[in-house]
Parts: C-alpha cells; sequence; structure tokens
C-alpha cells in the first residue's frame, strides 16, 4: 500500500507516513486532500472550474442558511474529487462565540485492503480564510 496518492508521492508531502498502518496513511492523504480542496476557490482551477469552495464573503444569506449552503457545497465537493471517502456525510457545527468560524464534521468510509473502515474530519473555517482539516 502507498503512503500517498501519486501527487502526494511525487512532491514528498507524504514523508513520515511510509511506516504508518495502510488506514493511517490513508486517512492522512484523504485529510490532506480536503484541505487543500476546502482552501481553494472555486473558479481558480481552470480545469475543474467547479473544484473547491465558493468565496464565503460573496454569500449574501443568513449565518444559518450560509451554513447549509455551504456544508451541501463541501459535501458535493467531496463526493466528486475525493472518491477513496465513500458515502461522504457532513454536517455542520457552529459556534455561538466565533460566529466567524465554522465547524464541519465529515465522516464516511474508505477501504483498505477489501475492508470497510469508518472514517471522519473535522474541518475549521476561520475568519481568515485559513483551513485546517483533523
Amino acid at each position: 500500500m502507498h503512503s500517498g496518492s501519486l501527487f502526494e508521492r511525487l512532491t514528498g508531502e507524504n514523508k513520515g507516513r511510509e511506516h504508518l498502518p495502510a488506514a493511517d496513511a490513508l486517512a492522512a492523504s484523504i485529510s490532506n486532500h480536503i484541505a487543500k480542496l476546502l482552501g481553494t476557490r472555486v473558479g481558480s482551477v481552470m480545469t475543474q472550474p467547479d473544484y473547491g469552495l465558493p468565496d464565503l464573503n460573496q454569500l449574501h444569506l443568513s449565518l444559518h442558511d450560509a451554513m447549509v449552503s455551504i456544508r451541501a457545497h463541501i459535501e458535493t465537493v467531496i463526493r466528486r474529487y475525493e472518491p477513496r471517502l465513500l458515502s461522504p456525510k457532513v454536517s455542520s457545527e457552529s459556534h455561538s462565540s466565533t460566529p466567524l468560524n465554522l465547524r464541519f464534521h465529515i465522516a464516511g468510509y474508505v477501504l483498505v485492503n477489501g475492508s470497510r473502515f469508518p472514517i471522519a474530519f473535522d474541518a475549521d473555517l476561520t475568519g481568515s480564510g485559513t483551513i485546517k482539516v483533523y
């Protein structure tokens, strides 16, 4: 089992994963890709114009409606661009103390050596535009 995607192996982003169990290496690779996916703005990838998230500053919706819209968009782009994560479900969590920080819970399954394992990530989108997936 390889410890990352082809691009991660070519760029060396998979360093340190060589000795991880296959499921952990796959989880790290998926987390890395989701962080890149969510950190990219729609329209900035010429070959895939729908890759990434829309500019959140351009959403003219209530906080609740924006959360619903972003959650649905995240689920759609993960289904389309991260095929290693099977049956992804995205839910949102609100932070009343920091309304500009958004948290999304991403859950699904991965196949490792023919076995299906549940996997989950949390993605934090901050008001400053940074993305953290863990």
